[in-house]
């Protein structure tokens, strides 16, 4: 358990050195802020039309944070800092690969999706059920956070195809499985809390601190009723802001640690 307790201290001292990485990490909060705003389903076909290009305009700049807050985290840890040139590139190159194995991830968890939409079959509280069901799926299955981690940071280091990153990304995550599961599941945990601690400071916020308000807050998905709220959103995108680089620096140090790279902060903690 060693090990788990350096990466998270090494992460943490890490996020604050590299500053690229925040430019990365803020863009899915943009596609969070613009979804809260929705067409009519009158509007005409020139306003669909731009809805539509936005979406997909803000859709791409999660993806770029999707591979360009790890790689950066990756160059950072093995000396080699990345500008914000080379990681657009290392976007363009690494990008279907990324989408081949998120498909490849979702065929794997399509009985979980099936199973999440066939007990929200009510209309009336679908929006709901579907978060809260999500939410309880999740915790579980985090604990398989850094095989995903790994398999993307294979791209980076040896440039292979999915089936040999996703090999030995496998063969890292079962050799050392107890610390990285636990090691996903605490992260886990920390942020349902910080979304949990937002959406209640929003519903006070914005109740004038009545404690009354909160009798109704869905502590187990508070997004599936604040989604829209731009408060929340703004409060939930500072902690993403910060939670997406430290996990991608923990895990990018327990990947470099497991795969025998020398690393100086490995050594002074020995």
């Amino acid at each position: 358990m060693a090990d788990m307790f350096l990466f998270m201290r090494h992460g943490w001292k890490s996020i604050w050195k590299q500053k690229n990485i925040w430019l990365f990490s803020v863009l899915p909060i943009f596609n969070q802020l613009f979804n809260i705003f929705r067409i009519e389903i009158d509007a005409n076909l020139l306003l669909r039309c731009v809805w539509v290009i936005l979406s997909f305009f803000f859709i791409i700049l999660s993806f770029i944070s999707t591979i360009g807050v790890p790689y950066v985290a990756y160059r950072s840890l093995i000396g080699a800092p990345a500008t914000i040139q080379e990681t657009l590139l290392a976007v363009k190159k690494f990008s279907g690969r990324v989408i081949g194995c998120s498909c490849l991830g979702l065929l794997v968890l399509s009985p979980i999706i099936f199973w999440i939409l066939a007990t929200s079959i009510d209309n009336s509280t679908r929006t709901l059920e579907i978060s809260n069901n999500i939410n309880l799926v999740i915790l579980p299955l985090s604990i398989f956070t850094a095989l995903g981690q790994f398999t993307i940071i294979t791209f980076f280091e040896k440039d292979w195809g999915i089936r040999q990153s996703l090999a030995k990304a496998w063969n890292l995550f079962t050799s050392h499985f107890c610390v990285l599961a636990i090691l996903g599941l605490i992260l886990t945990v920390i942020f349902n809390v910080y979304l949990v601690i937002s959406g209640l400071l929003t519903v006070l916020i914005q109740s004038g601190f009545d404690i009354a308000s909160i009798s109704n807050f869905n502590m187990l998905a508070p997004q599936a009723s604040l989604s829209k709220n731009v408060l929340f959103v703004l409060l939930n995108g500072i902690g993403q802001i910060v939670f997406v680089p430290l996990r991608a620096f923990i895990f990018v140090s327990a990947y470099l640690k497991y795969s025998d790279v020398k690393l100086s902060f490995l050594t002074r903690t020995r």
